[in-house]
């Protein structure tokens, strides 16, 4: 993720920018002042004192030489970046005496008997400080340095000795230092806020060229997305495609055996079990991209899902010939306890796949506040290239032809998208052809938290009979849904569109401080571009209660999925599975 810099660093690197212009402007400047008194030098070679004339200017050739060398220097080394500051008063301290150089002139050489020397002056310390703008800026503090020392001796002087024509020469010194004071001012912020803009648009740039190439990624990444899924939807698709053929052909037989049609009828169970199982980790993986699956955090004990893991796995481990051991703990962890088993099957899924003799290990060890609980294998080992790359989609190890067999290579890209929504830290160590650990570091529950959980009695599910709205428009799927739910002993009112929920609403008998039902199921898409979120809205509105609702859908649309999820409302997916809608009944209140 691009890391988008704070204020203060912005103020840093337009102040550092700024230096680095009053660097860049000083050399024509300095000579500049050379070239000024020189020409000084000439014009008053016979009006002041020799002695006094030359040392001034020597002086001045010399500072100004310094000061060449100093800047020459400073532009030819790389600064760090936190030397701007003293670069810029380094420069202040240099300007000033340059300043007082420049200023001496109006005590050294004023001259109250000679008015031409005199205007000389002033017109040569008005030039000095107005041809100084410019240059200097960009970091105030050196104009001003500059700029006071060189005026206001000569104006003080001019006040001293009074009279008409010094009183008026003080004062237009004095009006046109304001001048150059106000007019630096406003330099400096047209300066600042160039720089500013630049900097905005270079980042800007930078940004759109970010945003470029992680479009140009995204893009890639979709189109070998969308070709390893659509070749992995193909093949179970082609499959039915032909055993079906084949039993048509059958019908057309004289003879056609009972164990045939059963050989058939299984094939084609595999097959759709192969389509079911591609849509169910393709519909994970867009929740999760949605951000449609929330985290529920509570407190149990890790030794619950590791007996589940369990379970689970060891007759598959005992089909394989694999020893499946599973390590017993007893500690309380907190986190979520559906999407830490998720992670944990895909580890061990992944880690029977590839494992053809040996043993296949679960566990867990503390790691300070933490639990590490791995999955170690036998197995073919991982090359260190590849052990970032299994985590993206469709990339699976040893299985270039993409046999089913072998998996579909979505569930290391679900453990990292899920892990990422559980902010847990995963991890693999592995040796080529002897093995691999998967881990994922847990947080263990505070104490407070796990004195509750120990205190907290068991709550029995609710399985009480309740009042259910269920809107889909195909009349098969409706029909199923009102023979499903009542015989689990439920009262179901089912209609095919929004305008039969509301006629459906108003006939029933209202009982007060009583919602008229206790779930609403709805389709997504319903007909006439009425949607699922529409159907819920208009009933609650109609009725005056927040009802319970969950939308059915089988759109995997990064879109329809916010836009249930947007209105709070629960999401189930099609194909769906009748434990999934009990869950949803038993998690009625």
């Amino acid at each position: 993720m691009t890391q988008h810099p704070t204020a203060s660093t912005v103020a840093t690197r337009i102040f550092g920018e700024l230096i680095n212009v009053l660097y860049r402007q000083a050399t024509p400047i300095f000579f500049g002042n050379i070239a000024v008194a020189a020409l000084s030098v000439y014009l008053l070679w016979n009006q002041v004192a020799h002695p006094a004339l030359l040392s001034w200017a020597a002086t001045i050739f010399l500072l100004t030489l310094i000061r060449i060398g100093i800047v020459r220097r400073d532009l030819r080394m790389e600064q760090p970046s936190g030397a701007a500051r003293r670069r810029a008063w380094t420069y202040a301290l240099f300007s000033g005496l340059s300043g007082c150089l420049w200023g001496a002139t109006g005590i050294l050489f004023f001259a109250p008997d000679n008015a031409v020397v005199t205007v000389f002056i002033c017109i040569l310390l008005a030039g000095m400080t107005g041809g100084s703008v410019a240059s200097q800026s960009s970091f105030p503090p050196a104009y001003y340095a500059f700029a006071l020392p060189t005026v206001l001796p000569f104006a003080l002087r001019s006040f001293f000795h009074g009279g008409p024509l010094f009183s008026v020469l003080g004062v237009l010194s004095l009006f046109l230092l304001g001048v150059n004071l106000a007019y630096s001012r406003n330099f400096h912020r047209t300066v600042r806020e160039a720089v500013a803009l630049r900097f905005e648009n270079t980042g800007l740039i930078e940004q759109l060229q970010q945003e470029k190439e992680r479009a140009e990624s995204a893009s890639r990444s979709k189109s070998q997305f969308l070709a390893a899924a659509s070749h992995d939807l193909r093949q179970p698709t082609h499959a039915l495609g032909l055993y079906i053929a084949t039993l048509r052909a059958m019908c057309n037989a004289t003879a056609v055996s009972t164990q045939e049609v059963g050989a058939i009828a299984g094939k084609l169970q595999v097959a759709l079990k192969g389509l079911v199982q591609l849509l169910d980790v393709l519909l994970d993986i867009s929740k999760l991209d949605a951000g449609a699956v929330k985290v529920r955090r509570e407190v149990f004990d890790v030794q619950e899902l590791l007996e589940t893991i369990d379970q689970q796995f060891s007759g598959v481990a005992a089909e394989q010939k694999l020893r499946f051991i599973v390590r017993p703990t007893s500690v309380l962890i907190q986190t979520d306890r559906a999407l830490l088993h998720s992670i944990l099957a895909n580890f061990v899924s992944n880690a029977l796949r590839y494992t053809e003799r040996g043993k296949v290990l679960v566990g867990a060890r503390r790691r300070g506040d933490f639990i590490e609980i791995q999955v170690a294998d036998t197995g073919i080992g991982i090359a260190a290239e590849q052990s970032q790359l299994i985590f993206g989609e469709f990339y699976q190890i040893g299985n270039a032809a993409r046999r089913r067999e072998h998996g579909l290579g979505l569930g290391l890209a679900i453990v990292k998208r899920t892990a990422d929504l559980l902010n847990v830290r995963i991890g693999v160590q592995s040796v080529s052809a002897r093995g691999s650990v998967f881990s994922v570091w847990v947080p263990l529950a505070p104490r407070t938290q796990i004195m509750t959980a120990q205190t907290m009695p068991e709550q029995n599910a609710n399985g009480a009979t309740k009042a259910i709205l269920v809107i889909d428009d195909d009349a098969d799927v409706l029909d199923s849904m009102r023979l499903l739910l009542s015989s689990w002993g439920h009262r179901v009112v089912a209609v095919a569109s929004l305008e039969q929920a509301l006629h459906a609403l108003q006939n029933l008998p209202n009982a007060t401080g009583v919602p008229p039902f206790d779930l609403i199921l709805s389709d997504f898409r319903l007909a006439e571009n009425v949607s699922g979120v529409d159907v819920v809205r208009a009933v609650r509105q109609a009725c005056g209660y927040d009802i319970p609702a969950v939308v059915i859908t089988g759109d995997t649309s990064v879109d329809s999925i916010n836009s249930i999820t947007g209105a709070q409302l629960g999401i189930l997916h099609k194909p769906l599975a009748p434990e999934m809608l009990q869950a949803v009944l038993r998690d009625l209140h």
